[in-house]
């Protein structure tokens, strides 16, 4: 987006009037999502959507494994809301200036750069946040998009739009769901101070840090990582005042000659992925050779798992090229269902 209409879009979202923010959606909508032109969203349908029954009825619910055990419950929103929503995140994303801490959902930054900033050292400590995108609610979105600049009522509609209606304890309370379009951004806008007072903390106890949306870590060469040390007595009411919890669960203390890593990745002496991970795309590959007519979808892990390696080490890396060669040898005439 150019300059000229970065301001213009400051402008219309600092006019605290629902037909101004109409106004934005229908001039951005057909670029980024499929609102057309010539269907435009009217402040009547945009109302419509902040209704409680109307935004639990545009979302469908589903559940993934996740990594740890258990499952992750996916709230993503469909129909129109989505494509509200996309245009909305659009203009968050836009208007957003991230903190140098924050590696998650942010265009030239990864999972790779996360852990960047922690190979080498004698400590590394990983900190999970529990429900992280289900903590921040409404109130926490408007305050966070009113100091990007949008006029109040402006706000509290998007914050309106961008939350789900969960009931707790018989009260409605509208949380960010995981699985909308909006929510990564406004994971990062909500954690600002978060991120703000943590890299204060670390600057003043010589560490590195940063967070990779509900994953923080902190490295250094030296040990101020005791239980009842002065920094974790500043650490958790930093995060406790920011809304967000602890998971004890998956709270680690690296030291130097463990394994140490950071989302995933190794980080003792350069950014790395684990054995158990080449082991299991190896697998893969060999049971797609096996196979007389592998699916589609075992192809394309495959490929997502070399292009995950690719991302890590590099294009030029030898075990990323001879896996590589494996898959096309694998796949080579072969007919897929």
């Amino acid at each position: 987006m150019t300059d000229d209409l970065r301001i213009e879009l400051r402008n219309s979202i600092d006019t605290d009037t629902l037909e101004s923010l109409c106004n934005t959606i229908n001039k951005v909508g057909p670029y980024v999502s499929r609102l057309s032109v010539e269907n435009q969203l009217s402040v009547s349908r945009l109302r419509y959507y902040t209704d409680v029954k109307v935004r639990r009825d545009s979302y469908r619910q589903f559940h993934i494994p996740k990594k740890s055990g258990g499952k992750r419950t996916i709230t993503a929103p469909y129909g129109e809301l989505k494509e509200i929503m996309y245009v909305l995140a659009f203009i968050l994303d836009e208007l957003y200036v991230s903190t140098s801490e924050a590696m998650s959902f942010i265009r030239g930054r990864s999972i790779v750069d996360n852990a960047f900033c922690h190979i080498g050292h004698n400590y590394v400590l990983n900190i999970d946040l529990s429900d992280f995108f289900t903590s921040i609610t409404a109130d926490m979105v408007e305050r966070g998009i009113v100091k990007l600049g949008f006029a109040p009522l402006v706000a509290r509609n998007v914050a309106t739009l961008c939350t789900y209606p969960s009931f707790k304890n018989h009260n409605v309370v509208n949380i960010v769901p995981q699985g909308a379009p909006t929510s990564p951004v406004i994971s990062n806008i909500c954690a600002m101070t978060l991120d703000n007072r943590l890299s204060g903390l670390a600057r003043r106890f010589h560490l590195n840090y940063s967070r990779y949306a509900d994953d923080i870590t902190f490295s250094s060469n030296h040990n101020v990582y005791q239980q009842n040390g002065d920094f974790m007595l500043e650490l958790q009411p930093i995060i406790s005042e920011s809304h967000f919890k602890i998971n004890p669960r998956k709270t680690r203390l690296f030291k130097k000659g463990e394994k140490q890593e950071v989302t995933g990745l190794t980080v003792c002496e350069k950014t790395n992925v684990s054995r158990k991970y080449i082991k299991n795309l190896r697998a893969l590959i060999h049971n797609i050779k096996l196979k007389e007519i592998p699916t589609k979808h075992e192809i394309n892990v495959a490929r997502g798992k070399l292009n995950y390696l690719r991302m890590v080490k590099g294009a030029e890396d030898s075990t990323y090229l001879s896996n590589l060669k494996r898959l096309n040898i694998a796949v080579k005439g072969k007919h897929f269902a």
